[in-house]
């Protein structure tokens, strides 16, 4: 078959077959039946570290190595096999197989398809992974906001968009730490949408909504069987289905203390063993923890171990509190459009005493606070602070205000999220109290919060 007009003038099937093996990423080289290499990529002259013509006609074991088979495979003296072979100091995995021609071996060709023995692990655990994201990982395991939804003017703000950019560039751990809604899930996901696992799966858990007893399998699986009630074919914890792209652990300082030494394994080791489990099983997986927590103050009380401390702070991210921030004016207006917009009701003229009120105030619930105040404000025209109504835009007369009632079922819609938010600020945010208040238990409360985020 002729080779098409693109193919250039001059060119022939020798030379468009090396341009072809050349941007082959493993290494590839052909011997004859005497062992002499006749062909060879340039990924594998990369690692000898010479040119083609430096090792065409050589014997292949000058080359390579005295151990390789491949010149007894082109002569018909050993059969098809994958061995371990070590080449100028890197660990290969190399397949050999005779080449024929009319019913008789001509040479043999050698491909080494992964560099070292920890890198054909990691591909294993990717395509493990891949398989689990076709089979069993819902859709939602996805980053849902980028590092352009995270508001903000000002050096603080700046500041907290260039250490996520920064970040993004490397695959070490990442603590995003920040008081109550500052915005540290965001954080994350805009951490993983800006990096190379962007087309992985993002993967969260909040580490104080799961039972101490069931976390373990939460995050690391288990082996069918390995407990009443386990699935009789086991389950993939939470890393494995994060394998290739990033897992999100909120709150990681409330992880109890007896498991944050397998969370210590599984980052420094890249694998786990699943509950039950006998064998590790290797991950690829990037890690971001957040938590509002002092982590060093737990160290030094002896609720957090020290070398975990150190291994998932390598690099962070600090979110400042509203309160600390240069741009409050400037937030207010962006989130009322974008509230407005969101849930489909009209924009509302801000009193100048209720801006006011607004911007002296000390929004101990950060920007999640101020968001559901003015979803308030623009439902109901009230400032949403337990001030007395501000005008209706749309009616000219005051809004009535909510329920009375504290219990959660007795809420639906807006008006439950609304009421989460002021439970939380009626106790400064402690969510075991809010949990008590609301007749809920604290696991339904962190979903509830999820939903809200």
């Amino acid at each position: 078959m002729p080779f098409p007009e693109w193919f250039g003038s001059g060119q022939n099937e020798a030379d468009f077959l090396r341009r072809v093996l050349d941007h082959v990423s493993d290494c590839l080289v052909a011997v004859d039946t005497e062992g002499r290499v006749v062909l060879i990529n340039e990924p594998y002259c990369r690692l000898l570290g010479g040119r083609p013509e430096d090792y065409i006609g050589r014997h292949i074991t000058d080359v390579v190595s005295p151990k390789t088979r491949l010149h007894r495979v082109a002569r018909g003296d050993a059969q098809v096999n994958v061995m371990p072979l070590e080449v100028r100091g890197h660990q290969l995995l190399a397949r050999q197989v005779p080449v024929y021609q009319d019913g008789r071996i001509i040479g043999a060709v050698g491909l080494a398809l992964f560099s070292n023995m920890s890198a054909l692990k990691k591909a294993v655990a990717v395509a493990e992974g891949q398989e689990v994201a076709i089979h069993g990982r819902p859709a939602s395991w996805v980053a849902h906001h980028r590092i352009e939804d995270i508001l903000g003017q000002g050096p603080r703000m700046e500041h907290v968009r260039a250490s996520i950019e920064q970040a993004a560039e490397l695959s070490l751990p990442v603590l995003v730490h920040g008081e109550t809604g500052t915005g540290k899930e965001l954080a994350a996901n805009a951490l993983h949408a800006a990096s190379s696992r962007a087309r992985r799966p993002f993967v969260w858990v909040n580490c104080a909504s799961i039972p101490e007893s069931l976390i373990d399998a939460e995050l690391f699986g288990y082996e069918g069987g390995a407990f009443t009630g386990a699935r009789s074919r086991g389950k993939p914890g939470k890393f494995e289905l994060a394998s290739g792209g990033t897992l999100f652990l909120d709150e990681i300082g409330d992880m109890p203390l007896k498991l944050q030494a397998s969370l210590l394994r599984a980052v420094q080791n890249q694998e786990i063993v699943r509950v039950g489990g006998v064998a590790p099983v290797p991950i690829d997986t990037r890690i971001v923890c957040a938590t509002h927590r002092n982590l060093k103050g737990l160290v030094d009380e002896g609720k957090f171990r020290a070398d975990l401390y150190y291994r998932l702070s390598v690099l962070s991210v600090e979110l400042p509190a509203l309160r600390e921030r240069e741009d409050l004016d400037w937030l207010i207006d962006q989130l009322l459009e974008r509230i407005a917009q969101r849930e489909g009701i009209p924009l509302r003229d801000v009193p100048r005493d209720v801006r006011a009120r607004w911007l002296a105030f000390d929004w101990p619930g950060n920007v999640r606070q101020l968001e559901a105040v003015l979803l308030r404000f623009l439902l109901r025209g009230e400032d949403g602070l337990g001030r007395s109504p501000a005008a209706d835009g749309r009616r000219g007369r005051p809004r009535s205000g909510a329920s009375s009632s504290a219990r959660l079922r007795d809420h639906v819609g807006t008006e439950r999220a609304l009421h989460i938010q002021r439970v939380l600020l009626d106790v400064a945010g402690d969510k075991d109290e809010a949990a008590r208040r609301l007749g809920i238990s604290r696991a339904t409360l962190y979903r509830e919060l999820r939903r809200l985020a």
